[in-house]
């Protein structure tokens, strides 16, 4: 059964060729913004584990902001490269997702993570615009 091995959030990332990935702004947890007409570039960063058997396995990640004025959803599928190598049985497959999070007020947003239709992990972090303390 697939299950999530780690989660982060990021303000960049990227997957090369060979399967390495390059993350900068990793493991933000609070965001300064100057006015609530921007966004915010944010990636997530994660990585399924499959069964060796497994072929592939669901995932969805989803943004809200503090108002729930909106939610940005990416649903997907964790393939498994062909060429992988299973370590212990299990198999990883690696993804980066990228949204540009819209800044509509001050406080706690949070990307949330699922995997095979069950939530695994919240990733939440906080927006202060202008100083204002969203905490």
């Amino acid at each position: 059964m697939a299950t999530l091995d780690y989660a982060l959030l990021a303000e960049y990332a990227r997957i090369d060729p060979a399967g390495l990935v390059t993350i900068v702004g990793g493991s933000f947890d609070r965001v300064q913004a100057t006015s609530t007409s921007g966004a915010h570039q944010t990636y997530v960063v994660m990585r399924v584990l499959l069964d060796e058997s497994e072929g592939a396995a669901s995932f969805e990640v989803s943004v809200e902001p503090p108002n729930r004025a909106y939610a940005l959803q990416l649903t997907g599928t964790a393939a498994r490269n062909p060429a992988a190598v299973p370590v212990d049985g299990r198999v990883g497959v690696t993804l980066t997702i990228g949204f540009m999070v819209p800044i509509v007020v001050a406080g706690r947003y949070v990307a949330r993570v699922s995997v095979e239709g069950q939530p695994v992990q919240d990733l939440p972090f906080v927006v202060d615009i202008a100083g204002h303390n969203g905490s």
